[in-house]
């Protein structure tokens, strides 16, 4: 019995520890894909290789300003450092934030004055979205990009390795099931990640089988085994894969100090909702209504399938339980609202009742409590 309790606690250590570690992995990227998803980097402890360059007082990122997407004027990635280096390239690491998704009294970050780098950027007044990020805490270091490929290498500075055939070891992560990367691939049936120490990099056209393995890119119960991978590095856009051509069992290899990181991330509060439409017990309300319920923290749209539930709760006495409505449930990240469109009118005078459950979560993980919205329809 003594026996069994203590192999059940150093299971659970041992889980809380891997769990700590994958909270405080950083993420090897680019500039690029910083600019193009900032809601998933939002937060995130990055690595990137970029040369900076100073504007006034401040430094940012001289490749930021290359990119400039519908058409508004480039966001600049500034950064703000820890330790000031001496050295105009390198690898930078830090804290990702987009000022603008955050609250300008926000407590966590008072050790940082951002004075200088509003007035610069926005005349003095806080930014709003997608107008200005920065890189906190941020330190460089001179790390040469090595010889042969790596997995890390390749999601650093991916430009020197487009169409060279390579061989990289990773952790197979299935169909991206623990978010290493903002965006899905869809290339091939059997497209799949693979990442090793703060790097990822999606498999396409190579179907994760070969000598007594085979692998589901669906099931994260196959994740975590160690595969040798040969093939073609491609880019098109901000996607970067590696175009199969064989792949095999291998062991994790030796050198991965990158894996553990001590600085913290800092979390931002779980996400509630601040607003609805209708408002919680409205009567006579329209059953042609659109529900809207808006949130504090940018969501994560995935996070919705199958976790809203409409119901109507008590019908009438003597009355039939009419079938729940059945509706299209859209997330506008613009402006963090679930819009909630019924297929057809809700029944007259009925009590309705929209319900969030458990799996609901903000973009980087922090789940939103269970809600829910009880309005009543008129006629």
């Amino acid at each position: 019995m003594r026996n069994t309790l203590a192999r059940a606690i150093l299971v659970t250590c041992l889980g809380v520890t891997s769990a700590l570690a994958q909270t405080a992995s950083r993420v090897a990227t680019t500039a690029d894909l910083l600019l193009a998803y900032p809601v998933f980097f939002h937060g995130k402890q990055i690595v990137i290789r970029s040369a900076v360059e100073s504007v006034g007082s401040l430094t940012r990122l001289t490749t930021a300003q290359a990119v400039d997407t519908a058409g508004k004027k480039p966001a600049s990635i500034y950064v703000l450092w820890k330790e000031r280096p001496s050295r105009a390239d390198g690898e930078i690491r830090g804290e990702f934030w987009d000022l603008g998704r955050l609250r300008e009294d926000d407590g966590r970050f008072t050790s940082y004055d951002f004075k200088p780098l509003l007035e610069t950027t926005t005349g003095g007044r806080w930014p709003g979205r997608d107008e200005v990020y920065v890189v906190l805490g941020a330190t460089m270091i001179d790390s040469p990009l090595p010889m042969s490929a790596s997995l890390r290498a390749i999601a650093l500075a991916p430009e020197r390795y487009v169409d060279r055939g390579v061989t990289v070891v990773g952790r197979f992560r299935g169909r991206n099931l623990y978010g290493d990367l903002p965006t899905p691939l869809n290339r091939s049936r059997w497209d799949f990640v693979i990442q090793s120490a703060d790097g990822a990099v999606w498999v396409s056209n190579l179907r994760p089988k070969g000598k007594n393995f085979e692998l589901d890119a669906g099931a994260r119960v196959d994740t975590g085994k160690w595969l040798e991978v040969t093939g073609v590095v491609k880019k098109e856009g901000h996607n970067v894969w590696i175009e199969g051509e064989s792949l095999q069992l291998a062991t994790a290899p030796s050198d991965t100090p990158v894996d553990i990181v001590v600085t913290p991330v800092v979390k931002e509060a779980p996400p509630q909702v601040i607003f609805s439409a209708p408002v919680a017990d409205e009567s006579d309300v329209a059953p042609t209504v659109t529900v809207r319920v808006q949130f504090s923290r940018d969501m994560d749209p995935r996070s919705f399938r199958d976790r809203v539930r409409i119901s109507y709760p008590s019908p009438p006495q003597g009355a039939p339980a009419p079938a729940a409505p059945i509706a299209n449930v859209t997330y506008r990240e613009g402006n963090r609202a679930l819009e909630i469109k019924f297929a057809k009118p809700l029944e007259r005078f009925m009590p309705v009742k929209v319900e969030l459950i458990e799996g609901v979560a903000a973009v980087d993980g922090q789940p939103l409590p269970p809600w829910t919205l009880t309005f009543t329809t008129g006629g």
